[in-house]
């Protein structure tokens, strides 16, 4: 386990710059630019209250599925800490994340890891779907890459994808940390987030995109991965059954989970 004193810390004249900043940053993530650099700094974030996660704990207990479990989200400064080694941990295995520049009590400053992948999938949504299908692929590649060499993301919604020379990047690995979960519950987790962040852009209903794209996630997968979708799904089959129903009248949450779940089920032959 990393502790703070295994990371980088600042110079004093970039900690003086941050401090600066943060007194007027609207968000908890800010942008800095220092030696021609741009950076990036998060600033530690407030645990999670313990009525959520009892709440999640209680659910996956009550299924019996421990990827629906919560992260374990520290908050503070051993959030950072924790980011920061998982961070380390996939540049180590060659897979593009943002390096970390360095990590304090106060802060973690990254390197810069281009454009949001969201923004642009939002950009080409509805003048040219073809081009945001397809970058929506390669993200899916480069998930079904970091399962394969036996890594996961923990948060892998599209919104934690970044763009860059052509070519998506991880974000946000604050998620990272997933106690009492097998490996092959970890990477399902993955691929549920990852289809599910996708279901707004699978806009035509007479010719679906989501489930090839799921289907060709699954071919990749293990098949304990597999197993562990599609044990969720069979234990969860009313409460699913009820979104699905609902799914006109509900709210985007709702209307999401169905989608999601439909084209999990047209992916796996349900």
């Amino acid at each position: 386990m990393t502790s703070q004193t295994d990371l980088p810390g600042l110079d004093a004249e970039l900690e003086a710059l941050i401090r600066s900043l943060h007194r007027t940053a609207p968000n908890r993530v800010f942008s800095a630019h220092y030696n021609g650099a741009r950076l990036w700094v998060k600033t530690v974030a407030a645990p999670r209250l313990r009525s959520s996660v009892l709440m999640q704990t209680m659910i996956a207990i009550a299924f019996g599925l421990p990827m629906l479990q919560p992260a374990r989200n520290r908050g503070g400064a051993q959030g950072l800490v924790d980011e920061a080694e998982a961070l380390r941990k996939l540049a180590a295995a060659g897979f593009p994340v943002p390096p970390v520049i360095a990590c304090t009590p106060d802060w973690l400053v990254l390197g810069d890891a281009g454009e949001a992948l969201e923004s642009k999938l939002n950009s080409l949504r509805d003048r040219a779907p073809d081009d945001c299908w397809r970058l929506i692929a390669t993200a899916g590649a480069l998930l079904a890459r970091l399962h394969g060499a036996g890594l996961w993301h923990g948060g892998a919604q599209i919104r934690n994808f970044s763009w860059r020379n052509d070519a998506p990047g991880l974000l946000d690995l604050e998620d990272h940390q997933l106690p009492g979960m097998t490996l092959h519950e970890r990477q399902a987790r993955d691929l549920l987030l990852f289809v599910y962040s996708l279901t707004r852009y699978d806009r035509n209903a007479t010719n679906p995109r989501l489930p090839a794209l799921a289907a060709d996630l699954l071919r990749q997968a293990t098949p304990e991965v597999r197993t562990c979708i599609r044990r969720l799904r069979r234990r969860m089959a009313w409460l699913l059954a009820l979104a699905r129903w609902l799914a006109p009248h509900a709210g985007r949450d709702v209307r999401q989970a169905a989608a999601a779940d439909a084209a999990l089920a047209a992916a796996l032959k349900d």
